[in-house]
């Protein structure tokens, strides 16, 4: 009998014992020795034993990699398997060189392990030995990474509480309600890495390596983008994963929405406030509950009660010119048809989700065909124009954070894809293609519009509009929206938008609208909405139509009617952009880093972007007339960590005095806001919570922390005990904190003072004790000396603006121009906040729009002196499916600032109602006067029209 080596032992395994005897191989397959690599025309395979190494060119500038047990090859291409492109190889001594269109892969012959090049042979990412485990986590595949010692690292979706360079960060890549991850990392050396396993993982940058923790499975698969800029990385991935589908025109425009209109009667009233008013208004949203209770949640059928002729509503509604979406949920009710039909066929997962319904395998596709007959009939067929995709995750009893999100919806075990522990990442991903496709079948008069909570690559081709979730208001929450929408778009999904106003509203502006505090925070928010890709009010607590802040004359109406107005004048220029980022790859909404990669100060700019490529927006992000009285922030998951683990340790217990141990798991977040944050073992319960980890301080000073919450509570921070108190008797008001909280009535308030060095971890344990079933409120937060700074009213309202080097930048509220590379304080006021029109821009506007039908009588198209321009203006009939079909109309507009001629191209392209000829207005600008050229009539022909300018920059100044 010959010899048992470590080679014959595992020739005959089975391929998860064979990882389990293998771990190099669970690892990354580092260090296992390359038996053979077989070349294929699209790229090689790398033999060890039972594993394979499968690397193919899958686009242009793009290379896939999965590792996996060489028995399950076959299917573990993942979502975006294309069939690659033919390569050519190359040997240098020990190094295999597979060389494809704009991307180079170097394979170490002995090693296996892998470096992606430049085509010139410049390294930019490599494979890196098997970092070391993390500790205080279970992770299964794990894979590090080398990069550059100075890039900077953005991407990886839309997070509540953000970092804006993942240079030296770590974060958990997992789904939750406010989370939305999309695990593209891009940098700013002109490379994009997808890490598609599918399931959440653990990311760590640290030092110049980057690695990947998978918490479930046996695969590894991602994918290397490279490219001149970040935005070929970006059309690198989309041709991976899917270019974006064009939403129709009027989703453009501005969507009224809030936590709900009850009934038929106040949704139409409000459509025809808004067209009694004149203000623009091109969608409304109907959220939740239009079906009655929670036995009939997302059944697809309207309470009878409370709207009583839905048909009748969706044509007043359209009648108007105005679009309705409607709310829908992967749960349902226990009384629903769909619940009954689900269920008969196996398709319903275990676990209850809050309503007392359950949720459906998504992944199913017979599931999903089941899931679009029912919205057909019940919506769609009536005449509701978008799906509204709430609680995608998809939510059980909470998705309050990552860590519980993942367990409670891996608890459930099995579904069509396999293992849920495996699929952790993806169930907004079927849901949106399944929706998607099954509306362009059927409706194909209407393009696909689908809102949703969640993400994942590839959803951008779907018309998958992402939103952050349950958010809360604050200047803080502000601040991170703009991170987070930055990092959404670079990670290559343009569609986004968030809660205007933030959803929840009552935790720190309890007195709602008659707060001038949350007034002013609500215009700013509403301005920050006006130059997202998608501009959607919403929100509890409080209604969001623009009356509701006051009357014609009012300051905050006036302000919130301006950004409104403002919207639309620009919708010509708006949906060229967004033509551009179907068509062209482009990204509206642009992070300074992405077009000004070498100027230091724009690249490390987080509250200005650009909006296109010719508009500077910077948001105010702080009062300037009222401070909050409730200044505290959530403390950032960033700086909650534990003591031997990423996170903090949450023990659940049944019984007020600790009696018996339920479960205990991972957390981020220190806050309770409603019963579905406890386990469902607790539900109707007396029970006993505990958190034990550790704060990281991100700055030096003294911070103020409060602790507000129900029953009795006890602290110990930096073993000292701060807090040991508790509150009246409490009662279980039914408050669902991510969906109707509505504030802290009978909570205990404690508060204490820390002086914290910058980088320091302090200790802490927090034990909360409720004696009464389901009152659950537990909140831990604080002051820090930078959120008081922020807080503090400034004597001058004005704004430093970083206006990028090479470029001069026109105030297009003054007409001013100033010198790039500088950072003028800009004044402000209430209607108005920085915004800036390069040299060399060409913005096309329009005046006097109040819906996105209604053709411009004239277009104004604006040129600013400085620099060469060009611009490509787009349009076609606005929806339907013709534009892929060629149906639309393009003219192209040059301006030789040398010559000072604007040039506008032929007409190029046609579709049905187009205006056979424009009425134009040029407009010019110099940054010393501008003056109104005279009227053009453009028939379609191209013409060079030489205009006059001054080149006189102005110096900068406030």
């Amino acid at each position: 009998m010959p010899a048992l080596t470590r080679r014959t032992l595992l020739a005959g395994a089975s391929p998860l014992v064979a990882a389990a005897l293998l771990p190099g191989w669970a690892q990354g397959a580092q260090g296992i020795p390359v038996d053979r690599i077989e070349r294929l025309h699209d790229g090689v395979l790398i033999h060890r034993g039972p594993a394979v190494t499968r690397v193919r060119i899958a686009a242009a500038g793009v290379a896939s990699v999965i590792h996996c047990p060489a028995a399950k090859l076959a299917s573990a291409g993942g979502f975006f398997a294309h069939d690659g492109l033919p390569v050519r190889f190359a040997e240098t001594g020990p190094v295999l060189a597979m060389i494809g269109q704009g991307i180079r892969v170097a394979i170490d012959r002995g090693t296996g392990c892998l470096a992606f090049h430049t085509p010139d042979g410049g390294r930019v990412i490599a494979e890196a030995p098997t970092p070391l485990p993390l500790a205080g986590v279970a992770t299964t595949r794990r894979q590090g990474f080398t990069i550059g010692a100075t890039e900077r690292l953005h991407g990886l979706g839309q997070f509540r509480e953000p970092v804006f360079d993942y240079r030296g960060q770590s974060v958990f890549l997992a789904q939750a309600n406010s989370d939305a991850v999309n695990p593209f990392l891009v940098s700013t050396a002109g490379w994009g890495l997808l890490w598609d396993t599918g399931t959440a993982a653990h990311f760590r940058s640290h030092g110049r390596a980057i690695d990947y923790h998978s918490v479930a499975g046996d695969t590894i698969r991602y994918h290397v983008c490279l490219g001149v800029d970040m935005d070929a990385v970006i059309r690198g991935y989309r041709a991976l994963t899917g270019a974006a589908a064009l939403l129709p025109k009027w989703a453009y425009g501005y969507w009224q929405s809030k936590e709900s209109y009850a009934r038929q009667v106040d949704l139409v009233a409000v459509v025809d406030e808004y067209r009694r008013r004149g203000l623009p208004l091109d969608a409304i949203v109907l959220d939740y509950k239009y079906w009655g209770g929670n036995e009939n949640f997302s059944g697809m059928k309207f309470d009878a009660a409370t709207f009583p002729d839905p048909k009748a509503m969706v044509d007043h509604v359209h009648a108007a010119d105005v679009h309705l979406l409607a709310s829908i949920w992967p749960a349902f009710g226990t009384a629903t048809d769909l619940y009954r039909a689900m269920g008969a066929k196996g398709y319903l997962l275990p676990g209850e989700h809050w309503s007392g319904g359950k949720v459906f395998d998504v992944s199913n596709a017979d599931a999903r065909a089941l899931y679009w007959r029912s919205i057909k009939r019940g919506l769609i067929d009536i005449g509701v124009d978008g799906l509204w995709t709430d609680g995608n995750e998809p939510e059980l009893r909470s998705t309050g954070e990552r860590y519980g999100t993942a367990a409670s919806f891996a608890a459930n075990g099995w579904m069509a894809a396999g293992p849920i522990a495996e699929n952790l990442l993806t169930y907004s991903w079927y849901q949106a293609r399944g929706l998607s496709d099954a509306m362009r079948r059927d409706i194909p008069a209407k393009r696909p519009v689908i809102l949703s909570r969640s993400a994942y690559a590839g959803q951008q081709a779907f018309g998958a509009v992402t939103w952050s979730g349950d958010i809360f208001a604050s200047w803080g929450t502000l601040a991170n929206q703009i991170v987070a929408a930055l990092n959404f778009s670079m990670a290559g999904i343009p569609w986004w938008t968030c809660d205007i106003g933030a959803f929840l509203v009552f935790h720190r502006y309890p007195e709602g609208l008659a707060d001038p505090a949350y007034k002013e925070l609500y215009v700013r928010w509403f301005q920050f909405g006006a130059f997202l890709p998608v501009f959607r009010a919403h929100g509890t607590h409080i209604p969001r139509e623009l009356w509701q802040f006051g009357e014609p004359g009012d300051p905050h109406y006036d302000a919130l009617e301006a950004a409104l107005r403002q919207r639309y004048r620009l919708m010509p220029y708006i949906y060229s952009v967004a033509a551009a980022a179907v068509y062209d790859g482009d990204t509206p909404m642009r992070a300074l880093a992405m077009d000004f990669p070498d100027d230091p100060r724009a690249r490390a700019e987080q509250a200005a972007f650009l909006f296109g490529r010719d508009l500077l927006v910077r948001i105010v992000d702080r009062p300037f007339e009222h401070a909050s009285r409730n200044m505290q922030e959530f403390i950032p998951s960033r700086c909650v960590q534990g003591a031997a683990a990423p996170a903090a340790r949450i023990e659940y217990y049944e019984g007020a005095q600790f009696e018996r141990r339920v479960s205990s798991r991972l957390t981020d977040d220190i806050k309770m806001s409603w019963s579905g944050d406890l386990p469902a073992a607790l539900a109707g319960k007396p029970y006993s919570l505990r958190w034990t980890g550790r704060i990281v301080a991100e700055e030096t000073g003294p911070h103020r922390f409060s602790v507000i919450g129900k029953g009795a509570i006890r602290l110990v921070f930096d073993h000292r005990v701060v807090v040991d108190g508790a509150s009246g008797a409490a009662k279980a008001d039914g408050a669902t904190g991510g969906v109707s909280f509505r504030g802290h009535e009978g909570d205990a308030f404690f508060d204490f003072t820390a002086d914290l060095v910058v980088g320091r971890a302090y200790d802490f344990l927090l034990e909360q004790r409720q004696p009464t079933p389901d009152a659950v409120s537990l909140w831990f937060e604080w002051i820090t000396p930078s959120i008081r700074r922020r807080q503090q009213l400034p004597a001058r309202h004005a704004l430093p603006v970083v206006l990028p080097k090479g470029r001069d930048w026109y105030d297009l509220h003054s007409g001013r121009r100033h010198r790039g590379g500088t950072a003028p304080m800009i004044d402000i006021t209430l209607q108005s906040h920085p915004l800036f029109a390069r040299a060399g821009a060409i913005v096309p506007m329009v005046q006097g729009l109040d819906r996105t039908a209604t053709p411009p009588g004239e277009i104004e198209i604006h040129v600013y002196a400085g620099a060469d321009g060009h611009f490509v203006l787009y349009d076609d009939a606005g929806n339907g499916q013709g534009h892929l079909n060629g149906e639309a109309t393009r003219i192209a507009f040059y301006w030789n600032d040398r010559a000072a001629t604007l040039s506008i191209g032929a007409r190029q392209g046609a579709f049905s109602g187009m205006p056979p000829s424009l009425k134009m207005k040029l407009v010019f600008h110099d940054g010393a006067n501008h003056a109104s050229i005279r009227p053009l009539v453009y028939e379609g022909a191209a013409q060079v029209i030489p205009l006059r300018q001054s080149m006189r920059a102005e110096e900068p100044g406030g």
